[in-house]
């Protein structure tokens, strides 16, 4: 292959770092080595005992693995956007990066799904994702399209490594000599001739094109897994452009990171200059306004429609005592600490710049943990079990240490790889020259300026960490209480023909009140000045207990009509004594239909003891509700108030009922002062019957995919493919023409 003079002088300058390695590089190779070895002794145990050893439990059933594996699939799209986007507009400041992002999207992409594996709780049965996956499932989406995703990645990262292949093996390495044979078989025997060049050329720019909006689609399907899962957070359609805005915003963060190790560890100050980082800078801060903008928007019409489980994550977020300063680390402190850095010229050099991604990274790791966790904590049915890692969420050192094992896994590879491959481009086409000239032109009139400010910035960054810490440090510390508040609460309902008192005991922690479970309840009745024991109950897993009182209570007629009760909690371990009372007064209601014409009518009366025994008069100005009891809650049809003992209220025609037109009606007296909760209902076949359950065929939840789904899932794959193939056959054909 021929070598002009600037790509001697690259071979020069980067072979060395093939051939050898350095002693520190030895121990971080074994340190890293360690920590995945003891990330895959977790594993072991994790497998062994199952999931019992995480935090995951029967509400938050995803935890730090799947932040972890939308983290790492979020990062190669950077990779693949900016790789691909460069490439083809010709930008002459790429080639010095433009491997690094490859190297970030093809590792990130291998690394992420193994955490997917990782919440599986049975692996022997992950064969069945493949035997009898449902085509319109939102998961098969996503591991067709990161199989895809991942091969077109790496196709891409071996065409732009092929010219320094070629490289490498007409100039063999001195050590490690296995390596010139892999070298002599991947460099496809290509010579850099004008047929060569245009082949390779022309299936570059081809992956190029088919990567970008393969990227952009794989990150918006693993977002569809949230945005089409009826969950408080995650329902929503901004999620897929949200996705890969973050994403990429993430992904240009490692990127700068990178450059700034590698710039450090192989002295690349002459290929990696600050122009770099104020480009991609540049690109962050874009992207991170962007992303702010979505974020906010999320926030807005979430918070301004106030839907009850929308309002309940929401709430999570802004308490200081839960998710509030991660909250405001991933949305505020993560979008302005790096456009203040890059936009203020006196605070941007290199290493602030660098330590902006850094904030920007871990800002966006934090907010993928805010959409997973505080969501699963806020469950649509409302938990009942009070044990603490069943309601919230705390990682153990398992899921810890293998999720440091998987970023020490990324850290090897890259490392290893620029062992193998020089992690700059040796081979410059001639369209770098104006990227030379703008080098040249860096370091001789800029790079005093830098130095000169290289202290002042020091100096910026390091208040600027102090600050973070300061913010990030909570205030205050909680103070143990040695007692627990309790609550009791005590009422009276009459549901038809059965009477009885309902206590709920309540205990207030951490600012919300939890039910209490196991606890004993006593009941008393009240006469006059004596009180009389009617027993005991305890607590069900609500906090709730339900007592029926005696008749021989109702005969004792109470204290003129009117009969009071109390419920006491004498206190347990830490809780503290609580106690309650109600009084009622007996309400007998009936509840009767009449129809005259189109006109149907509820009719409703009500009775109260009298004076004499046995008597029972009409009762006037009370308030009735009447509901129809529907799947999840009670349907409100109206409203009456009781005079001289009677109500009536039409009822309207268009409620449903079953396939026959039966419904109940309920009506009810709600917290009432005298007569408590007094309900009475009554069945009739007023609804409008239901139609026949009709079979919809290849539907969304049927077991067959729309037919639809099943053609556009075929062609996207087909061109994408047929593509792939195309550059395979175009690599083999350079094959054939380095033979002459």
């Amino acid at each position: 292959m021929n070598e002009d003079e600037k790509t001697q002088q690259n071979l020069i300058a980067f072979k060395p770092q093939l051939e050898k390695i350095s002693k520190k590089g030895i121990a971080l190779i074994v340190f890293l080595s360690l920590v995945i070895l003891f990330g895959l002794y977790c594993l072991y145990i994790q497998d062994t005992k199952g999931h019992i050893v995480t935090g995951m439990r029967d509400n938050v059933v995803w935890g730090l693995y799947i932040v972890n594996f939308i983290f790492f699939i979020g990062i190669s799209y950077a990779g693949a956007l900016i790789s691909g986007i460069l490439h083809l507009l010709r930008v002459p400041w790429r080639t010095p990066i433009i491997r690094m992002a490859e190297m970030i999207t093809v590792i990130s992409t291998l690394i992420g799904p193994g955490y997917i594996l990782l919440c599986i709780g049975r692996l022997d049965r992950l064969p069945n994702l493949l035997l009898f996956g449902r085509i319109q499932s939102p998961i098969i989406w996503d591991v067709i399209a990161i199989t895809t995703y991942l091969s077109g990645s790496i196709i891409f990262l071996y065409l732009a490594t092929i010219r320094d292949l070629a490289i490498l093996r007409d100039n063999p390495v001195k050590v490690a000599k296995w390596r010139n044979p892999i070298y002599r078989f991947m460099s496809v025997r290509y010579k850099d001739t004008t047929k060569q060049k245009e082949l390779l050329n022309v299936v570059t720019d081809l992956l190029s094109i088919v990567i970008i909006p393969l990227a952009i689609l794989v990150h918006s399907v693993l977002a569809w897994i949230f945005g089409m899962t009826l969950r408080p957070g995650w329902h929503s359609t901004i999620f897929a452009p949200y996705f890969v805005i973050a994403a990429v915003y993430s992904g240009t963060g490692v990127l700068i990171m990178v450059m700034w190790v590698f710039r450090k560890v192989y002295h690349l100050e002459s290929h990696i200059t600050k122009i770099h980082f104020n480009y991609l800078a540049i690109i962050m801060i874009v992207l991170g306004a962007l992303y702010g903008y979505f974020t906010f928007s999320e926030y807005l019409t979430s918070w301004y429609g106030s839907i009850k489980w929308d309002m309940e994550v929401l709430y999570r977020l802004f308490n200081p005592d839960q998710y509030f300063l991660q909250f405001v680390f991933a949305v505020f402190i993560g979008v302005m600490v790096p456009i203040i850095i890059v936009t203020v010229p006196r605070f941007r050099n290199i290493n602030s710049i660098a330590f902006a991604a850094v904030i920007a990274v871990f800002a966006l790791w934090v907010k993928r943990y805010l959409i997973i966790i505080p969501t699963l904590e806020s469950p649509l049915l409302p938990i009942h079990d009070l044990r603490p890692e069943f309601v919230h969420y705390s990682a153990t050192w398992v899921e810890w240490s293998l999720t440091f094992a998987g970023i020490a896994l990324f850290v090897l590879l890259f490392y290893l790889f620029s062992k193998f491959v020089p992690i700059i481009p040796i081979v410059r086409t001639g369209e770098e020259k104006d990227y030379s000239r703008l080098r040249k032109v860096v370091f001789e009139n800029q790079m005093k300026k830098v130095i000169k400010k290289n202290k002042k910035s020091d100096m910026i960054s390091t208040g600027i960490i102090l600050l973070l810490m300061l913010v990030s440090v909570p205030c205050a510390m909680a103070q143990d209480e040695t007692r627990i508040k309790t609550v009791l609460k005590l009422e009276y309902f009459h549901v038809d023909s059965a009477q009885n008192l309902t206590a709920t005991l309540q205990a207030k922690v951490e600012g919300r009140y939890l039910p209490l479970q196991g606890m004993e309840i006593g009941f008393k009745f009240l006469q006059g000045s004596t009180e009389k024991s009617m027993g005991t109950a305890m607590t069900n897993e609500q906090g709730n207990v339900t007592f029926s009182f005696p008749d021989d209570i109702l005969a004792t007629k109470g204290d003129k009509g009117v009969y009071s009760f109390t419920a006491s909690f004498s206190g347990k371990d830490n809780y503290d004594k609580a106690s309650a009372s109600a009084t009622m007064k007996p309400l007998r209601m009936e509840i009767s239909f009449s129809q005259k014409g189109q006109d149907k009518m509820i009719d409703l009366k009500a009775f109260e003891p009298g004076k004499k025994v046995d008597e029972w008069v009409p009762v006037d100005k009370l308030d009735i509700q009447f509901y129809v009891p529907r799947t999840f809650s009670l349907l409100k049809v109206g409203k009456g108030t009781i005079t001289n003992g009677t109500t009536s209220l039409e009822f309207p025609t268009s409620i449903p009922g079953n396939q026959l037109g039966y419904l109940t009606i309920v009506a009810k007296v709600e917290e009432n002062e005298i007569y408590g909760n007094v309900e009475v209902s009554g069945t009739i076949n007023w609804g409008k019957p239901l139609p026949l359950t009709k079979i919809i065929k290849r539907g969304l939840g049927d077991t067959d995919a729309p037919l639809w789904m099943v053609y556009t899932l075929i062609v996207l794959l087909s061109v994408v493919w047929f593509h792939y193939m195309y550059v395979i056959f175009t690599v083999f054909r350079i094959r054939h023409l380095g033979k002459s």
